[in-house]
C-alpha cells in the first residue's frame, strides 16, 4: 500500500522556473550545490507513495500532516565538521515516524582525520538511528565512523544516483563506449573544486576544455563562478576577492580571463532531465564532482571521477564507477582514453554492483513500511518486468 511521506528536499530534481531566479536563489533551491538535484531525484525513484510532502530543515513539526507515515531523508554528506543539524534532529524527534535515510556520508579530506561533529549533528545521527531499521550510508569509511560514535545499524549502499538509468546492461555499454573513445572530441567537465591539494588537477581540467572544441565546464558551485556564467559581476568586495582567487587557482591569472572562459564554456544544471540530455552530445565526462560523474553515467556517457577526499573516494569505489586519483591525472593528462584506461573500469562489476544496491534498497524500503517502486524492481527482475511491460502494451 502506498504511504504518506515527508521528504527532506527542496524539489525532486528540477528547480521550477529556474530561468527567472537569481543565482543565490538557484543555489538555495538546490541546497547550496546543484549536484543535490541528482540525489533528490534518485532517492524519489526508490519507493511508491500516495502523497509526498516536501520539508526542509527549518520546517516546523506542526506544519507536517498528522497522517505522515515515513520520513525520507536524502542525507548526502551531512556528517561534516561544519554542519549543525540540531534543528533537524528536533524535527525528526517531534515527527516520531520511521525514517528512510539514504546516501549518508562523512566528509573529510583524509580517512586518517575524520570530522569532529557538532552536538546537533550527533543528535541527528542518533535520532535517525533510533527511528530507522537501518541507515543507508555511502561506504566503508562512513560505516566505521558511525560505529565509532556508537551507531551500528547501518548498511553500505552508496548513492541512489547509481540507479537513475534503469538499463540493466548500462555497465556493459559504458565499457564499450570507453573502449571506443576517440583521441579528441568534446568533453563535459564537472569541476571548480577550489581547495588545496588539487590545483594542478583543476587546471588540467580547464585546459582539457580549451583543447577540445565544443567542450563544456559545468559548475555546481560556487556562486561567484555561477554568476560569471550569466555575465554578472561579483556582488561586493568579498565575492570579487573570491572570484580573483578562483581565477588564480585555475590558472587564468585575471578575473577577466576566467570570466571569458566561463561565458564561453560554462553551464549550470537546474533540472536532472535537461542535465542528462545535454550530456549526450559529448564523448566523455572527466570530473572532480561525484554527482556530475553520476549524471554522466545516468546519461550513458563514459564518465570518470577524480577522487580527492573521503567523500569522492568511498563513493566512487562503492559505486564502481571509473575513478582515479590526482597522480593518475597528471601522468595521463594528454589523453582522455589514457585517463579511462588508468581507471580499469569493469562493466560487469558495475552492473553487478547496481543489482546488489537495488536489492539492498528494496529491503530497506520494505523494512520502513514503504513499497519499492517499479523502477527499483526492474533491477532485480529485468527480464520479467520487461516482458510484462510488453504484454501490457
Amino acid at each position: 500500500m502506498a504511504a504518506r511521506v515527508a521528504y527532506l528536499a527542496e524539489n525532486f530534481g528540477t528547480v521550477a522556473r529556474a530561468w527567472e531566479r537569481t543565482v543565490p536563489d538557484l543555489l538555495l533551491a538546490t541546497g547550496g550545490n546543484t549536484g543535490n538535484l541528482a540525489f533528490w531525484y534518485a532517492a524519489r525513484l526508490l519507493f511508491d507513495a500516495e502523497e509526498i510532502h516536501l520539508i526542509s530543515r527549518n520546517t516546523r513539526a506542526a506544519a507536517i500532516p498528522k497522517d505522515v507515515e515515513v520520513v525520507v531523508i536524502p542525507a548526502a554528506n551531512f556528517l561534516n565538521a561544519g554542519a549543525d543539524l540540531g534543528r533537524l534532529a528536533e524535527l525528526i524527534r517531534a515527527i516520531g515516524r520511521p525514517c528512510l535515510v539514504v546516501g549518508l556520508g562523512a566528509q573529510a579530506e583524509q580517512e586518517t582525520a575524520p570530522p569532529k561533529l557538532t552536538d546537533g549533528t550527533l543528535d541527528f545521527l542518533r535520532e535517525v538511528s533510533r527511528l530507522s531499521p537501518t541507515i543507508c550510508i555511502r561506504g566503508a569509511f562512513t560505516q566505521e565512523f558511525c560505529r565509532g560514535l556508537g551507531v551500528e545499524n547501518t548498511t553500505v549502499l552508496g548513492c541512489p544516483s547509481l540507479l537513475i538509468n534503469p538499463d540493466p546492461r548500462l555497465g556493459e555499454r559504458l565499457e564499450q563506449g570507453i573502449a571506443a573513445l576517440p583521441a579528441t572530441g568534446p568533453v563535459a567537465v564537472h569541476a571548480a573544486c577550489i581547495k588545496p591539494g588539487i590545483q594542478s588537477v583543476e587546471r588540467e581540467l580547464a585546459r582539457l576544455v580549451l583543447l577540445n572544441p565544443g567542450s563544456a565546464y559545468l559548475v555546481q558551485r560556487p556562486v561567484e563562478m555561477m554568476k560569471a556564467i550569466y555575465g554578472q559581476l561579483p556582488d561586493g568586495p568579498g565575492e570579487g576577492a573570491y572570484f580573483k582567487r578562483c581565477a588564480e587557482f585555475l590558472g587564468f591569472g585575471t578575473p577577466d580571463g576566467l570570466a571569458a572562459f566561463l561565458r564561453t564554456h560554462g553551464q549550470i544544471p537546474s533540472s536532472v532531465d535537461a542535465w542528462a540530455d545535454s550530456l549526450r552530445r559529448f564523448v566523455a565526462g572527466v570530473n572532480t564532482r561525484i554527482h556530475g560523474t553520476m549524471m554522466g553515467v545516468a546519461a550513458g556517457l563514459p564518465s570518470l571521477c577524480i577522487c580527492h577526499d573521503t567523500r569522492t573516494r568511498e563513493l566512487a569505489r562503492q559505486l564502481r564507477v571509473p575513478h582515479i586519483g590526482p597522480r593518475e591525472v597528471i601522468e595521463n593528462r594528454f589523453s582522455v582514453p589514457a585517463l579511462f584506461a588508468a581507471a580499469g573500469f569493469s562493466g560487469a562489476s558495475f552492473d553487478e554492483g547496481r543489482r546488489e544496491a537495488a536489492a539492498g534498497y528494496a529491503d530497506v524500503v520494505r523494512a520502513v513500511g514503504l513499497t519499492p517502486s517499479r523502477h527499483l524492481l526492474r533491477f532485480l527482475e529485468p527480464d520479467r518486468v520487461t516482458t510484462s511491460a510488453r504484454q501490457a502494451a
